[in-house]
């Protein structure tokens, strides 16, 4: 008996297969350029004889175990995908246990724990630099929470369609850059300024002047794409499946380069270790750190 293919299945399947091969390629890409900067963050941190190095190694290493993680199982999925439309077209009977869509609820689980383990890497930056005031702590984490919360309705209820909690997940998460980036330039450019007037080093106030670029460049770069992919926000479509496919690399990327930077300069300016009183000697100086005031 002949078997065929209803065309616009066929068409909607092929396509769909398409943007999957245009999102793994782009994803591999990026990636081979994530694991080069894996490893040298872990030679110019494994140098570093400060405090808190082995929180960042380990921070690192486990970004690099989820983002691996996603990447493998981004390319399962499309192997499974592809085999599963060979089924399609050459046979009626289609295998009822495919392993898609477990692969695609893991890929968007793991998706998740990256976002996070990157996020939580921006935060403690920012909690250490505002020399551990837990208030500073208080927007990013509520805003990190809600965007936990819209995933998991997206996943796992109706409350949410999955393009509806990816738009927001995807502002949610743009927002907390923002405020990330914000909070954390702003205290380097209070602790440049207040350290002026003790007449530090020209070199050191060049310190804390490529310490806020740094922050600013890194946080620009993941809010564009965030808010590019809101834009183009059309799950299927070819553009969107290849900013998605930038965007998951750059969840790993940025943070990472930073991590880089801080291992290449192991300088107090650019470092998660910031400590006030190294740099900060008059009086009136140290009561605005203790108070945090700006």
């Amino acid at each position: 008996m002949q078997y065929t293919v209803d065309s616009e299945a066929f068409d909607s399947w092929w396509y769909a297969i398409e943007n999957g091969f245009s999102q793994t390629a782009v994803s591999l890409v990026l990636y081979g350029a994530y694991v080069n900067l894996f490893l040298l963050s872990l030679y110019t941190l494994s140098r570093r004889k400060t405090a808190g190095t082995r929180l960042l190694i380990a921070a690192s290493c486990m970004m690099a175990v989820v983002g691996s993680t996603q990447m493998a199982l981004d390319v399962a999925a499309i192997v499974v995908a592809t085999r599963l439309f060979r089924q399609i077209v050459h046979s009626e009977g289609l295998a009822e246990r495919s392993s898609l869509p477990a692969l695609l609820t893991a890929q968007t689980v793991t998706l998740v724990v990256n976002y996070f383990i990157a996020d939580s890497i921006f935060l403690y930056r920012c909690y250490v630099i505002w020399g551990s005031q837990k208030r500073t702590l208080i927007l990013p984490s509520l805003l990190m929470s809600s965007n936990f919360v819209v995933m998991i309705l997206g996943l796992t209820t109706e409350v949410l369609t999955s393009e509806l909690a990816g738009r927001i997940a995807t502002l949610l998460g743009v927002a907390t850059t923002l405020v990330l980036t914000a909070q954390t330039a702003g205290r380097i450019l209070w602790i440049q300024r207040a350290a002026s007037r003790v007449a530090l080093d020209i070199t050191i106030r060049g310190r804390y002047t490529r310490a806020i670029v740094l922050i600013l460049e890194s946080g620009v770069v993941y809010c564009a794409a965030g808010i590019f992919l809101v834009i183009t926000y059309s799950p299927g479509g070819e553009t969107f499946s290849i900013y998605f496919g930038i965007l998951q690399q750059l969840l790993n990327i940025v943070p990472t380069f930073t991590l880089v930077y801080i291992g290449l300069n192991n300088m107090a300016a650019s470092s998660l270790e910031i400590d006030p009183s190294k740099f900060i000697a008059h009086e009136h100086l140290g009561a605005g750190w203790r108070t945090g005031s700006l």
